[in-house]
């Protein structure tokens, strides 16, 4: 028989948790959406890649690696973009998350517009990781993603990576002291190139630059015989890395050199003053500023190696 009443108890049950639901769905609409963005449509999963083969095993004062991609502090976004760079990825992608780092997104949109700190991240990884420009986004999620276009193409990174092999044949022996390895090194970058006067002028003036002129990268002396502080320095961190020496590169205003660790200290290397421009056209080779002390540094010029003792901690 047919039970009239229970079909509409059945159904008015039915309308209840319906209205339940819609009524929960209001008050809880945007903790649901929400959930649903983060753990079902959009999950937040950090994808780790493998290093390429130019990831150093360093961690310095200024920034760390890490393996920890839940940034609770400024600190830890600056050793994220540093992994990321020293591990050659092309692209990361992390998230801030507000109940844990409540200025997160304030600080990745501060240091995305912070040349000064991304420059100076970029002065501690290997030349070839080391990028020619970084963008940073952020969406409304709190996923923050970290793109860059490498300085090196990759036919420029094979070309001098057998470059630097045929140098070191030809000028290291196995009875060289690593000072005197170095030495040579410095020696053959000087000789074999001159500082590009014109390239520096124009940049001095703010003058439109030809960008088909690499003597900012090591392409310039190791390739094309002219360089500015930035190629003799990433020429010379070509060298070092490949010696397994510790090294990065200093920055100042105007200038950028080599810092390097050996015999457990640090000491400054720079090529550019030591490949001095004169009237006379002479091509001189110094060894004034060759494996100097911070102390040593300042006695000499206080103008162009003036830098942030903030930013590299090891040359206070």
């Amino acid at each position: 028989m047919y039970n009239k009443s229970g079909d509409i108890m059945k159904k008015a049950f039915s309308f209840l948790i319906l209205v339940g639901l819609i009524a929960t769905i209001g008050i809880f609409h945007k903790p649901i959406v929400t959930f649903l963005l983060n753990n079902v449509i959009y999950k937040k999963e950090i994808i780790i890649q493998e290093s390429n083969q130019y990831a150093l095993e360093n961690s310095f004062s200024f920034v760390q690696e890490t393996d920890n991609f839940k940034p609770t502090s400024k600190q830890d976004l600056k050793n994220i973009i540093y992994t990321y760079l020293n591990h050659g990825w092309n692209n990361f992608s992390f998230f801030c998350e507000n109940d844990i780092y409540p200025s997160c997104i304030e600080d990745v949109k501060e240091l995305a517009n912070d040349s000064a700190t991304l420059s100076s991240i970029n002065n501690f990884v290997h030349p070839y990781n080391s990028y020619d420009k970084l963008y940073i986004t952020l969406n409304n999620l709190g996923k923050v993603t970290i793109e860059t276009v490498n300085l090196y193409s990759l036919s420029e990174q094979n070309e001098l990576n057998s470059i630097v092999e045929d140098v070191m044949n030809q000028v290291i022996t196995n009875d060289m002291s690593l000072k005197e390895k170095i030495g040579a090194i410095h020696d053959y970058i000087i000789d074999h190139s001159v500082y590009d006067e014109k390239r520096a002028e124009a940049i001095k003036n703010n003058q439109q630059l030809n960008l088909q002129e690499p003597s900012h990268k090591a392409v310039g002396p190791l390739m094309k015989g002219k360089a500015l502080c930035s190629g003799y320095s990433d020429a010379m961190a070509l060298f070092l890395n490949k010696l397994g020496v510790k090294n990065y590169k200093i920055s100042s205003a105007n200038h950028v050199w080599n810092f390097v660790y050996i015999d457990e200290n640090w000491y400054h290397l720079d090529l550019t003053w030591d490949d001095p421009v004169v009237s006379t056209k002479e091509n001189l080779l110094l060894h004034d500023f060759f494996l100097i002390s911070t102390e040593e540094l300042q006695k000499i010029d206080l103008t162009q190696h003036e830098f942030d003792k903030t930013v590299y901690v090891e040359a206070k």
